[in-house]
């Protein structure tokens, strides 16, 4: 085991861990609402820490008690035109913005016809003339992904807004009277310029589902905007607003099949069209899954040259897509690069803790980056199949949600809580091959809960023993603390009553945009690339929820009325495979290669004075692991990541540059 000193001086040695090289195209600003004058200095820093968010241009504003800072990834209309922040004619609107205004066209022409002047080409200024012409009611007519702030100096109001789904971050805070806003947590941070709290229920959160989520942060003292939600600042007070919601309740009822099959791919071709607009190079990535190469195809059909394509390719059969990817590959005639993932864990898994700012450990972020890392060789934006699982039923929880529902209803309370799971558990201690009968068992235990509990079961992140894990101090800490309480407070307005309806819009309100969006956005702008999602444009969604249940999952197949569709594209063997997800063999690794990495960080003295943890048993849980006694992957990974973040961000065992050279953004 390593000493402090050893691991300091580890550190300092592998690491030139600067903050201004990591993070992406973003916005940052600070409202003072006690009058007094904001520092442009401060607005600089907050800015500029966001360097890779934003390399190719940066602008700022400050005037008395207002400060907006901008980093900009040029995207649409290139000219100087475009900076940020923008302004309306008469300089009493002001907005920094992040994202992508995917029918700004349609919008600039109807604006102008009002009576607009346009000084740009660019999609931001649609948002001001927007607000000018229709209010807040301009959130309603915007399709895209997007964060940004509006400054009204007659109203001397700040109003914070994210998108629909939650595809861009939006953090904020209020101390001492003033209203701190960036794209990153770490921009906050900086502005603060004093130790913040760390929040103790955000750690059990993250423990349970890999990522902090909702408005928790990892600080007591920062909170995120939340989806589809504006927030408005003045002197003296605070107002939040929610402008769309997902209905899942208003069903379409067609005859035929073949009518959501045609439907469902015309909205599908119409939003990879909006994706598609670009003033620099657009690719796509292709896992060989159903979501990513029904993207190709018509991202394909839609492109007058061959479109550029991009996989992964992982050691293993079972964890390796590759084959598939090119298989489709051929079928559209793309130009596809294969990355082969030589993933450098030790080396890399520090820097990427940092760019995220906060806690998070679904492991499929290092190839997320390393692929990001090769797509950003050859285009600027890449478009994504992220969001077919949850529109149209594609993990698990939605079948086993399903199955256990039926299993509660038919068979008795006696039967299925007492004597199934006593006859199940004679059955494994007696027979060998148990791949049937653990099926069988996951089966009763979670048709013994209620659905709140048997999505909880579904969906949490597999730690081992909670009870086990927590010091007493820890417990009493977050004794009030229900994580899974979010579940509830999404199931009172699903306006559902449905399972499989339920499971899909928890996870579509939790796992979507805590989870896997917060990986796609911050390893994809590590290296300044834009990652679009067609099917999570609103629209797209908005239908998939108007889709009966069962037509979405069919027979106990999932995603049934997506292989319809894909049926007229793909073959067979690319539809009907098994879903293996974007993932590596994690667990082989921390018992090899990544073993005495592992050690060194988790059995380091710090760790054990956190005061979080059980250290005895968390040091045995580590052994059994190692030894192959038995499989702990998800908490040694999610530890590993936990104590890294410590390290970082509390030991602060990096060196920070706060000067102004090495602005290349460069990785390595």
């Amino acid at each position: 085991m390593w000493k402090n000193t050893c691991l300091d001086n580890w550190f300092k040695s592998k690491f030139n861990l600067n903050w201004r090289i990591f993070i992406m195209c973003g916005i940052c600003g600070i409202f003072d609402t006690k009058n007094r004058v904001v520092d442009e200095k401060i607005i600089t820093r907050m800015r500029d820490i966001m360097f890779s968010r934003g390399p190719d241009d940066a602008g700022i504003y400050v005037s008395n008690h207002i400060g907006l800072g901008h980093r900009r990834l040029k995207i649409i209309d290139l000219s100087s035109n475009a900076r940020q922040p923008m302004s309306n004619e008469d300089g009493s609107i002001l907005t920094v913005f992040n994202g992508e205004i995917y029918n700004y066209r349609e919008l600039h022409d109807e604006l102008v016809s009002s009576g607009h002047i346009f000084k740009s080409k660019s999609d931001t200024e649609v948002i001001i003339h927007g607000y000018e012409q229709w209010g807040m009611d301009v959130l309603t007519r915007l399709n895209g992904m997007f964060a940004f702030a509006l400054w009204n100096s007659n109203k001397e109001e700040l109003v914070l807004v994210r998108d629909r789904i939650g595809v861009k971050p939006l953090f904020y805070s209020t101390v001492n009277g003033n209203v701190y806003f960036s794209s990153d947590i770490k921009s906050i941070k900086e502005a603060l310029n004093q130790g913040l709290a760390i929040n103790n229920k955000a750690i059990d959160s993250y423990l349970r589902f890999a990522w902090i989520p909702q408005e928790l942060t990892i600080y007591n003292e920062v909170k995120k905007v939340l989806p589809a939600h504006y927030i408005v600042f003045d002197k003296s007070s605070v107002k939040t607003y929610q402008y769309w919601r997902l209905d899942f309740n208003r069903k379409l009822h067609y005859k035929n099949e073949s009518d959501y099959i045609d439907q469902t791919i015309e909205l599908l071709d119409r939003a990879v069209k909006k994706r598609m607009l670009s003033d620099v190079p657009v690719g796509a990535f292709l896992s060989g899954g159903i979501d990513s190469s029904l993207v190709v195809a018509f991202l394909s059909k839609n492109s007058s040259i061959p479109v550029k394509t991009f996989s992964v390719a992982f050691d293993g059969e079972a964890f390796n897509e590759a084959h598939y990817a090119s298989r489709v590959s051929r079928i559209f005639h793309t130009d596809h690069d294969e990355l082969l993932a030589n993933m450098a864990i030790p080396e890399i898994l520090p820097k990427i803790v940092l760019a995220f700012g906060e806690p998070y450990a679904d492991a499929s972020q290092i190839p997320t980056y390393y692929l990001s890392k090769k797509v950003r060789e050859h285009v600027t934006v890449a478009l994504s199949g992220d969001g077919g699982d949850e529109c149209f039923g594609g993990y698990d929880d939605v079948k086993i949600v399903k199955a256990a529902s039926i299993y509660r209803n038919i068979l008795p309370i006696t039967l299925r809580n007492k004597m199934l799971p006593l006859f199940c558990k004679w059955l494994m201690n007696r027979f060998r091959n148990k791949a049937v009968l653990h099926k069988f068992h996951t089966l009763i235990e979670y048709g013994r809960q209620s659905f709140i509990d048997s999505v909880r079961l579904s969906s949490t992140f597999n730690l081992t023993d909670y009870a086990k894990l927590y010091t007493p101090w820890f417990k009493e800490q977050i004794a009030d603390h229900n994580p899974y309480g979010i579940y509830s407070d999404y199931l009172s307005s699903a306006n559902t009553i449905d399972d499989i309806d339920k499971a899909l819009y928890i996870d579509i309100m939790t796992q979507l945009p805590d989870g896997y969006l917060v990986k796609v956005d911050v390893a994809s702008m590590m290296n300044s690339l834009e990652v679009r999602s067609p099917f999570l444009d609103y629209k797209m969604m908005e239908y998939a929820a108007s889709i009966p249940s069962n037509i979405k999952v069919k027979y106990g197949m999932q995603k049934h009325l997506l292989k319809k569709v894909a049926a007229r594209y793909l073959p067979k063997e690319v539809i009907y495979r098994r879903k293996m997800g974007f993932s590596f063999n994690l667990a082989l690794m921390l018992r090899t290669n990544l073993k005495s990495f592992a050690k060194d960080i988790l059995l380091n003295s710090r760790f054990k004075q956190r005061g979080y943890f059980n250290y005895q048993w968390m040091e045995s849980m580590v052994e059994e692991h190692f030894n192959g006694i038995r499989n702990h992957t998800n908490a040694i990974w999610s530890l590993l990541c936990l104590e890294l973040w410590h390290l970082i961000f509390q030991d602060k065992i990096m060196n920070i540059d706060d000067s102004n050279k090495d602005r290349k953004g460069g990785l390595e």
